[in-house]
């Protein structure tokens, strides 16, 4: 079922094709969320017990119950958007799809040629524990981008370089030329330049010995 969200909720809005992989947030994220709101609901209960006991007013279970069913609701609305993030990596570049409370969400695209470092970091015992870290995209002009709690950041980093090392090499571009071409072209043009100037010294040095 979630499944299935994710991918309409990717449909509906990313409006990205030829997926190759998608890195979402680590599942320790979910946990401690719920965590936390169980805790909650458990010092709710314990405050209503007490309250309950000395002070007489027909509303006070409504008050608390309210209380607790709105924050489940922002519960429910929390994981989703954490559940709905995700880098989503494909033959143009890269797309980060965030969720903003209930009706918001922004996208952001890079292409793979703009992206120069792609870094990860795990600071903490939990995150070497739950194998999960934050990851840093670096464009042009030190613009940065994080996408924290991801799973297996190394392993996240390696993928997207790999992709980014492709695109250099196979996909073509607007004039129909790869870029390896291109870069073959250029290798070419500078050893031509080399073997030219060579060539030129060689004629005059035999000239000289006439």
């Amino acid at each position: 079922m979630f499944s299935m969200l994710r991918k309409q909720i990717m449909k509906k809005y990313a409006h990205v094709e030829d997926i190759f992989h998608v890195i979402w947030h680590n599942a320790s994220v979910f946990l401690l969320l719920t965590l936390r709101m169980l805790l909650f609901l458990l010092v709710l209960y314990v405050l209503f017990l007490v309250a309950d006991r000395y002070i007489i007013w027909p509303y006070l279970p409504w008050c608390f119950g309210i209380l607790g069913i709105g924050f489940f609701i922002r519960y429910i609305i929390d994981f989703l958007n954490i559940y709905l993030d995700g880098l989503i990596l494909s033959k143009d570049g890269i797309t980060m799809f965030m969720r903003e409370w209930l009706f918001e969400y922004k996208t952001d695209f890079f292409e793979r040629s703009k992206i120069e470092t792609v870094s990860h970091n795990q600071n903490s015992f939990w995150d070497k524990l739950f194998s999960k870290g934050d990851l840093v995209i670096k464009l042009e002009h030190e613009i940065e981008y994080p996408f924290d709690n991801i799973d297996s950041p190394q392993r996240q980093v390696d993928k997207i370089l790999k992709l980014k090392n492709q695109h250099w090499l196979l996909v073509p571009n607007d004039k129909g030329i790869s870029l390896g071409d291109d870069k073959m072209a250029i290798i070419a043009e500078a050893l031509s330049e080399v073997v030219k100037e060579y060539m030129d010294k060689k004629t005059e040095e035999e000239e000289e010995e006439y």
